[in-house]
């Protein structure tokens, strides 16, 4: 960023952990990469405090309260807030605030797309009618204080095609998923037959489950190709991997919780990236292989619409059924298509770094 020196804070109305995990992803990561790039930046987030919190002058704690105050936020002297509400109604009146205090509101919608979820769900449908009419019209009050809304192709695509936003909404998009540590490019290594999985494997929409019974039977049908596994290895992880023959089981390699620096090597040497979640939202681990040049294999389910865009652009395949078999088949088709040629980890990269570089995201504060 060049010029005046712009101050800005992003804003996260939960009053999450402010540790080093917080930095690493997220407005967290947002602040420190906009410092980087020569912005003035903080992080604003409501009490209470955390013992685990940095001892940092970018994080201000404040009582929940003042969020909602213009006066409060004009007292701060911002040019801009990016605030990260998910689109959520509850809350709008932090995004009135921010904008009637004369302050440019970038609000991040985080979403699989889907935006009448209460359809879908079991019970009264009077009752789930009733109140998708009440959440959408609420959500779409939250949306229309921001200046931008930064999001995905499938949400301003759902946007555009529905009676509750329209072109007013859409029209403030501007594609920025989720935002990616600058650390992860494509370094021009040759790219390995080697699918890598990255996941908080502990919780049950990741489907630990289906992706150990998708990398058995890959293991067991293409001899070469070898698997890496970062993030919490559970007790059945353990024991999947024990399991496996002996020849197999050396090909799968369990890493535990990795740094940014041994994902950047994992996935700079990977050539598919497998996500296997039965929903998402951004997915960061698909945006962050991505930006290294890997490819991406998902399940064709609903609220995958995301990931399943990030497989577009010759970037990737979506299996035919949501079955481990089918993943497999989904996975033997991409690593065959970077052995062919009709893959290259230069021209993914370059596609895909502008949608998740907080460098982009900076060029809309001014």
């Amino acid at each position: 960023m060049s010029g005046t020196r712009p101050s800005i804070a992003t804003c996260t109305p939960v009053p999450f952990h402010a540790n080093e995990t917080f930095f690493l992803r997220d407005t967290g990561l947002i602040c420190r990469e906009l410092q980087n790039l020569g912005a003035a930046c903080r992080v604003i987030m409501p009490l209470p405090a955390h013992e685990d919190d940095l001892p940092t002058p970018d994080l201000l704690r404040v009582e929940p309260g003042k969020l909602k105050s213009a006066a409060w936020w004009r007292s701060q002297g911002l040019d801009a807030v990016i605030l990260y509400s998910w689109g959520d109604p509850r809350y709008t009146r932090i995004a009135r605030a921010i904008r009637k205090a004369g302050i440019r509101l970038i609000i991040h919608f985080d979403s699989s797309g889907e935006l009448h979820e209460h359809l879908h769900r079991p019970g009264n449908r009077l009752f789930n009618r009733a109140k998708d009419v009440l959440v959408n019209t609420l959500r779409r009050l939250h949306l229309s204080y921001a200046d931008i809304i930064t999001t995905s192709r499938p949400c301003v695509d759902s946007f555009s095609n529905d009676c509750y936003y329209g072109a007013r909404i859409a029209a403030k998009c501007r594609l920025f998923p989720t935002p990616v540590d600058s650390c992860f490019r494509y370094n021009g290594d040759t790219k390995q037959e080697r699918i890598i999985c990255a996941g908080s494997w502990q919780v049950p929409f990741k489907r630990a489950a289906v992706m150990m019974e998708t990398l058995s039977m890959l293991l067991g049908q293409h001899p070469g190709v070898q698997a890496d596994i970062c993030g919490t290895i559970t007790p059945a992880l353990q024991e999947w991997h024990a399991a496996l023959p002996e020849q197999q089981r050396g090909r799968v390699h369990l890493h535990g919780l990795c740094t940014h620096e041994q994902l950047h090597r994992l996935y700079n040497a990977a050539s598919v990236v497998l996500c296997t979640s039965e929903s998402e939202g951004s997915h960061t681990v698909s945006a962050e292989a991505m930006c290294c040049g890997c490819s991406v294999v998902c399940p064709p389910r609903p609220l995958l619409s995301v990931v399943r865009w990030y497989a577009s652009l010759n970037s990737g395949t979506v299996s035919r059924e949501d079955t481990p078999a089918q993943l497999t088949a989904a996975l033997l088709a991409e690593l065959a298509k970077w052995q062919s040629g009709e893959r290259n980890a230069a021209e993914i990269a370059a596609t895909w770094q502008p949608c998740f570089q907080v460098s982009h995201l900076a060029g809309w504060l001014r």
